[in-house]
Formats: C-alpha cells, sequence, structure tokens
C-alpha cells in the first residue's frame, strides 16, 4: 500500500506519519496517476486485501512460533522432572549395595535348599 503524498489533500495539515490515507484518499491518489474511478476503486481494495493477509500471515507465523516455544518448553519440563526422580549417585550406590544383600542372601537360601534335597536321598 502506497504512502499518499502530503499535497495529496491540501485542505487538510500534515498527516502524522502513522496515520494510514483514508479510503477516498487512496482512490483519488489513484485516480491522479491517471486510473479512472472503478480502476482506482479495485486498485484500492487490492492494496487493503493485500495488506490485510500479510497481518494475518504476520499472526499465524507468531502464532506458530509461539506454539513451537511452548512445546520445547513442556518437553524441558517433562525431562527436567524425570531427572528429579532419578535417584542421584549415593542413593544409586545405596541401591546397589543393598540388591547386592538381597542376592547374596537369595543365593545363600538356594545352596541350603539344594543342600538340603541332597543330604535325603
Amino acid at each position: 500500500m502506497e504512502r499518499l503524498p502530503t499535497e495529496a489533500n491540501p485542505n487538510k495539515k500534515k498527516k502524522s506519519s502513522g496515520r494510514l490515507p483514508s479510503p477516498q484518499e487512496m482512490v483519488s491518489h489513484y485516480e491522479k496517476q491517471g486510473m479512472g474511478t472503478q480502476q482506482a476503486s479495485l486498485k484500492v481494495i487490492q492494496d487493503l486485501q493485500s495488506a490485510l493477509f500479510r497481518m494475518a500471515a504476520a499472526n499465524r507465523s507468531r502464532k506458530s512460533a509461539d506454539s513451537k516455544l511452548d512445546a520445547v518448553q513442556s518437553r524441558l519440563l517433562h525431562l527436567e522432572m524425570k531427572i528429579d526422580s532419578k535417584p542421584s549417585y549415593p542413593q544409586a550406590l545405596a541401591l546397589g549395595v543393598a540388591s547386592a544383600g538381597v542376592w547374596n542372601a537369595a543365593v545363600q537360601l538356594w545352596c541350603f535348599v539344594c543342600r538340603a534335597t541332597d543330604s535325603s536321598s
């Protein structure tokens, strides 16, 4: 969408840089470029539609970027919870020692059972 020069409407004071031109100002701008009223109106509609589509596409890409960041953040939180639930090194060592003790007790029990059944035959 083109900006209208300040001399396009001499009755108005200088425009602020952030203000968009009105549809009538846009039509008169294109008419001054040699277009007919209908052609100028169609050109204004085309400009407004393209601006609308650009804004919608920008919003869509911003939303998809936000959703990607949310997905990454939730995945990191999930991994952090998993890491927090795992035993630390001293806890793992204690579990290993305890399981070795249980294993030795089970082996000794098995040996006693085997000896008891062998001597009775």
